[in-house]
């Protein structure tokens, strides 16, 4: 069976036509109609029932029609991976945007220049479907991202960069409740996290530093509707203890090195392109 000439069964099947279906392959219809015989009888069984100048699929085509689709379509894209492992180019996706300074990026595209580097921007599952099928090479993620649920079990990660945390409230909040123990008692957590693992972390290291903890979570979307939370006194949060200069509204409450985020890298180590694993070359001679 010659995989390339797949597309006049399709065809065939799609038109109900082999006449039809040999134009729009730019094949004489005698052509068309001897490919479907010899592949019939390859496979042993009746692809198409003839009546007259139509056809259309026995049990047997509709079956091989459904899984060749499939075949076909994952051959393609496996052509286009084979292809993409040989070339200098790095596409990279960001699940977070918290952090706008990756030193080890900056200075990897300026040490070999000869790599093209792209950044994709999208939801967490389309980056992780994504990843998931080789249209990106690796993500940036934050170490409080579980696999388990994407089935991503297989993916290996470097930290690239670790951010000190702040326990982050508003002045308001604070006048409020007299302390930092009765905002968290009070008000709810906003964070962009929704696994439950993170959750029950921030609850039970919160209790063992100071005596109380939050029940409530207010799940957001961005770190822009985390801080438009904070400032209308929504809540409280982990930000990076680097946002503190920015906002005087706010109050900033050093946390332990417990509560520090490290930004990393997530491949599939079954798919390294090239300028993949150039960059992971360079993190660990670099570290």
């Amino acid at each position: 069976m010659d995989i390339n000439k797949l597309h006049y069964f399709f065809q065939a099947a799609e038109l109900k036509n082999f006449t039809k279906a040999a134009e729009r392959c730019h094949i004489a219809q005698t052509t068309m109609s001897k490919y479907i015989a010899v592949l019939e009888q390859e496979l042993g069984c009746k692809f198409f029932i003839r009546s007259g100048k139509s056809v259309s699929l026995t049990r047997q085509g509709q079956l091989f029609y459904e899984e060749m689709r499939k075949i076909a379509e994952r051959y393609q894209e496996l052509c286009q991976e084979l292809q993409r492992m040989d070339n200098l180019e790095l596409r990279i996706g960001m699940i977070t945007t918290d952090y706008e300074n990756f030193p080890v990026l900056r200075a990897f595209e300026q040490a070999y220049p000869d790599i093209s580097v792209y950044f994709s921007f999208a939801e967490e599952e389309k980056l992780l479907a994504d990843l998931r099928q080789h249209r990106l090479d690796a993500l940036i993620c934050p170490n409080i991202l579980t696999l388990e649920q994407y089935g991503l079990d297989e993916m290996e990660r470097v930290d690239l960069i670790t951010f000190e945390e702040s326990l982050v409230y508003s002045k308001e909040l604070l006048e409020n409740y007299n302390s930092l123990q009765g905002v968290v008692a009070s008000q709810p957590i906003i964070t962009k996290a929704s696994e439950e693992t993170y959750q029950e972390f921030c609850r039970t290291q919160l209790k063992e530093l100071y005596g109380t903890t939050f029940s409530d979570v207010l799940l957001v979307k961005t770190i822009s509707q985390q801080l438009l939370m904070l400032n209308l006194s929504r809540g409280f949060a982990f930000l990076p203890s680097l946002f503190m200069a920015d906002y005087e509204n706010l109050e900033f409450f050093p946390m332990p090195p417990e509560f520090s985020e490290t930004a990393q890298l997530l491949y599939s180590p079954s798919f390294v392109s090239s300028g993949l694993q150039g960059l992971l070359d360079y993190i660990h001679e670099n570290k």
